[in-house]
């Protein structure tokens, strides 16, 4: 599992399919000016969601005009820079970040200990001129760390002990990509030794441990969809009500898995 929030295109609208696309790009754009080549390597796509959210929110609406992509001779058209796509940028980095620091470097292959070595210090730059736009937010993640045990327990109406709808969606997401990230990675951290939460609880069939993943990751979904109706979306309410209803749920479980992947290619 990558962790990508991103639309289901068997029910996206072109007209929110552009919007989405223009939003990606706006991202990888100030992405690219404010952080560096690099960074776009690391996107996540969960950026995007926030940018898309900050600004429909807010009530921000977004200028779309082409704009030549860094580093080549093609324009495109994407959203401008708005407050929602500079947090979204900003998001990207600190993600890439502190995925790097998940591991420790002696859980790794070579090969993946000598690519993560390179990875810290090329975007190395790019996290710590973020932390110093935005301090806050790494606080943020800081905070949501130390207490992912304590949100891996929340239940559904608990929302006051996640402070803020906005703050339990992001704990909904992270816990259900965990939960499905570790479930992949049950037989090859059972034969290093590693820790993996499905074989401290006593789960060593990957089967088991992924059906297990996708039951819980299921029940975080349906808090994640009542946390997001106490959300007062101003604009792009249905690519928003796509990517958070049927994207998440199609991410844990394919919903139509006969006809796909899907791909759109628009001119």
């Amino acid at each position: 599992m990558d962790g990508r929030m991103r639309p289901y295109l068997p029910e996206l609208t072109i007209r929110d399919y552009n919007i989405y696309q223009w939003y990606l790009r706006g991202v990888q754009y100030q992405l690219n000016t404010t952080y560096g080549l690099y960074s776009c390597s690391q996107l996540q796509h969960n950026g995007v969601l926030f940018a898309l959210l900050s600004d429909s929110l807010a009530g921000r609406e977004a200028t779309c005009k082409k704009v030549r992509l860094p580093w080549t001779l093609c324009w495109r058209p994407m959203m401008c820079q708005t407050q929602g796509i500079r947090l979204a940028a900003q998001v990207e980095v600190l993600l890439g970040w502190h995925k790097l620091q998940d591991r420790r470097c002696d859980e790794l292959p070579f090969k993946q200990r000598v690519k993560r070595t390179i990875d810290r210090i090329l975007l190395r730059r790019a996290y710590e001129k973020a932390v110093k736009e935005n301090p806050a937010l790494e606080r943020l993640f800081e905070q949501e760390q130390e207490q992912a045990i304590v949100q891996m327990n929340l239940n559904a109406k608990n929302y006051t002990e996640a402070a803020e709808p906005m703050r339990y969606i992001g704990s909904c997401i992270g816990r259900v990509f965990y939960l499905l990230d570790k479930a992949g990675r049950v037989t090859g951290d059972k034969r290093v030794g590693r820790y993996n939460v499905y074989l401290v609880n006593g789960v060593e069939d990957p089967g088991a441990a992924l059906e297990n993943a996708r039951r819980q990751s299921l029940a975080v979904a349906n808090d994640l969809v009542r946390a997001y109706g106490m959300l007062d979306v101003k604009l792009n309410k249905s690519l928003i009500d796509n990517i958070m209803i049927l994207g998440l749920r199609h991410a844990v479980e394919p919903l139509d898995p006969e006809n796909q992947p899907v791909r759109w290619e628009l001119p």
